[in-house]
């Protein structure tokens, strides 16, 4: 059982750091970053990496400089000319063998996420790796049928011959800016879209948790992409807009917190480049009146407390009906006692640390802000002693709507809930919030099920089930609000790394396209026709003007006349 640290004032807090400085000296030789096929120097900060279950360093990393970041951006988009025009097949053999070397090297892969970003071991393997390799799989697979194009069927009659589709290019370059709680899966999955694409990369990491990125760096070497197309750039946060600014980059891609996407969204704005935005959520879980209760106080137990809750999709605020609170809060509380908290290399360990001791301080000061607004604090909530960035899973009743823990970012292992009486007013208090990235909802009824989904408004909404959308390869991960902009994952995340162009073909013999010019006698005949013909609501009309059409020389000799009249018309109405 954790301790209370008997000197830790309950208000206290702390700005979350990011990490000690000065580096120590006995940590071995620095990592360095991985630019155009090499190891570079590493000209700016170093960072000292922790371990949170210790609080001990381990590791240290020399950060890229402004010269090497701008070297990173110009790597790639010399190798992006290179890799776009390489077949698929290629692309595609390149991202299977880095797939079976993720295979053959996930318990040291697991080993590293868990002492670097604190998650136990097995959870290292379930919400991490297991998540990769599918999206890889699944990657290497879709991104092929873009490859060729996708055909497009034309749904006006007068252009039905014709042979269109849509080609999906490459970007050229693309920024990946990572966030810590997700070090590996975050940046392989974002890195497989852009590399099936036939885009190079620049990732810049979290400075708390680069180790990670850098490993996949190698194994991309290793799986055989070309030098300058995977470049992994550790850095601090300013440092990641001169990446952004850079003229040499296509697109960037953000996952993160709020304030650093905002901060990117203004800098890519001044250039102008696209962006898209996977920010913070907060998860609001709705339980109704009709849940199978076992079932739900399980699935948020551990939908908030995995990765001790520092995920987006993390479940941070739980609205349950009145009539089933009593037993859901009793099953709630059993599930929150038998977890086990501890180190994340230790056998048996359900929840391991925090990643900073900042973002501890951070998450104890709203749980007492909470308590000093009237919520009733039934589990956790102190500060444990000893080492590591520990936090017991924690459970209130009653927190205020508007207090911290209710209406901002809650990264940790923290369960409010709120009684109330109707799955109406839960679904109300879910979508009164800046967030929407993630929600869920737990029911026995289709039809409470079909409320829920309509009405809960986030990006992704799951019934009965939480956070396995993240490892869902075809699901599609995307929020708005604060929470984000455009999308990640599935054929959608694919068709953004992309540029999406129109082509047609039109094989037919014709002296010109059917309303080009003279604008004379007979083009407005074939203009006040052709929209009786389209769109004229009586059928009589459309026939007599269809008529008119086939009539004039002019028509016919610009349009196949006996293709309009036996073509299927399929306009949109």
């Amino acid at each position: 059982m954790l301790k209370t640290a008997p000197d830790e004032s309950p208000a206290a807090s702390g700005e979350m750091h990011a990490r000690p400085e000065p580096v120590p000296a006995d940590l071995g030789p620095a990592i360095h970053p991985l630019i155009d096929g090499e190891r570079t120097a590493g000209t700016g900060r170093q960072v000292a990496i922790i371990d949170p279950s210790t609080g001990a360093p381990f590791a240290r990393v020399a950060c890229a400089g402004s010269d090497e970041i701008d070297q990173a951006a110009e790597a790639a988009a010399r190798s992006s000319a290179l890799w776009r025009s390489t077949p698929f097949k290629q692309r595609g053999e390149a991202l299977h063998r880095l797939g079976l070397l993720i295979y053959e090297d996930r318990f040291n892969l697991a080993e590293l996420i868990a002492r670097e970003q604190g998650k136990p071991f097995v959870e290292a393997l379930t919400l991490e790796l297991l998540p990769a390799l599918d999206h890889l799989r699944f990657i290497t697979h879709r991104a092929g049928q873009y490859h060729g194009g996708l055909a497009v069927d034309p749904r006006h009659p007068y252009y039905a011959h014709k042979r269109a589709h849509y080609l999906y290019d490459a970007l050229g370059v693309v920024a990946l800016v990572t966030p810590s709680p997700l070090p590996f899966a975050v940046p392989l999955i974002q890195t497989a879209a852009a590399l099936a694409m036939g885009n190079a990369i620049v990732l810049k990491p979290s400075e708390l948790a680069p180790l990670c990125a850098l490993r996949m760096g190698e194994l991309c070497e290793q799986a055989g992409f070309p030098a300058g197309v995977v470049n992994i750039v550790p850095a601090f946060p300013e440092d990641a807009l001169r990446l952004v600014a850079h003229a040499k980059i296509d697109k960037v891609f953000v996952t993160g917190g709020l304030i650093a996407g905002q901060s990117v969204m203004a800098t890519a704005g001044c250039t102008p480049r696209p962006v898209v935005l996977a920010l913070g959520g907060k998860h609001a879980s709705v339980v109704a009146g009709d849940a199978d209760v076992e079932r739900a106080a399980r699935g948020i137990v551990w939908g908030a407390l995995a990765n001790c809750g520092q995920n987006c999709g993390a479940i941070e605020r739980v609205y349950v009906e009145e009539r089933v609170a009593s037993k859901f809060l009793e099953r709630v509380l059993a599930e929150v006692d038998k977890l086990i908290v501890g180190e994340a290399m230790d056998d048996g360990v359900d929840v391991g640390p925090m990643i900073t001791e900042g973002h501890r301080r951070e998450i104890h000061r709203q749980v007492t802000d909470a308590v000093d607004q009237g919520a009733k604090l039934l589990r956790g909530g102190v500060m444990p002693a000893g080492g590591g960035f520990f936090y017991p899973p924690t459970v209130l009743l009653k927190p205020p709507h508007d207090c911290g823990l209710m209406q901002e970012e809650t990264p940790g292992p923290v369960i409010p809930i709120v009684v109330v009486e109707s799955m109406e007013r839960a679904i109300l208090l879910a979508n009164e919030c800046d967030y929407a990235l993630t929600a869920s909802g737990w029911t026995k009824s289709a039809e409470s099920a079909g409320r829920l989904m309509e009405g809960l408004q986030a990006g992704v909404v799951t019934i009965n089930d939480v956070l396995y959308s993240f490892g869902e390869p075809a699901a599609t991960w995307s929020g708005y609000r604060k929470s984000g902009m455009g999308q990640n994952h599935g054929t959608p995340g694919l068709r953004e790394m992309s540029r999406q162009r129109f082509v047609s073909f039109d094989p037919a013999t014709a002296e010109a396209p059917v309303f080009a010019f003279p604008y004379d006698d007979a083009a407005a005949t074939i203009a006040r026709a052709s929209i009786d013909h389209l769109h004229a609501p009586r059928p009589l009309r459309r026939l007599r003007a269809l008529i008119r059409l086939v009539r004039l020389k002019r028509f016919r000799a610009r349009i196949s006349a006996r293709g309009v009249i036996f073509a299927k018309k399929r306009q949109v109405r």
